[in-house]
């Protein structure tokens, strides 16, 4: 009899304590949203009060940051193709340079030799390790 008292007593407890702790849970659980809902709210209001000052500051910065970006990969655009023009034509020009006085009568020495002024011009903008770089 006694055992049947004390298992009803330990029975109403648990469920007690059981329903007491699901309604702190659900408390909890509700603050929590309200933090998280205020924290949002409080940075989109940072957000809001940026000054001009400052947006137009971020701004430039990502306008130089994305300039310098683009500059970079031109200058290696650029560069990749000076490199191959020159990897094409150097052997004519060598050629032309070596062997070019023999032809001084021919009627397109004048230009070749324009040509290959003109190639060793542009080949001096190329950094003398560039093809040796990886």
């Amino acid at each position: 009899m006694i055992q049947s008292i004390l298992l009803v007593i330990l029975s109403v407890s648990t469920t007690t304590l059981a329903f007491l702790f699901s309604i702190q849970k659900k408390k909890n659980v509700q603050i929590l949203a309200n933090t998280l809902q205020f924290l949002i709210l409080q940075e989109a209001e940072q957000e809001k009060n940026k000054t001009d000052k400052e947006q137009s500051n971020e701004d430039f910065l990502k306008f130089v940051s994305d300039s310098r970006d683009w500059a970079y990969q031109y200058i290696d655009e650029v560069q990749a193709s000076l490199n191959k023009f020159i990897t094409d034509i150097e052997p004519e020009i060598l050629y032309f340079d070596t062997y070019g006085d023999l032809m001084s009568a021919e009627p397109n020495y004048n230009s070749m030799k324009k040509i290959s002024g003109a190639y060793k011009e542009l080949k001096k903008m190329l950094p003398e390790d560039y093809d040796r770089i990886e």
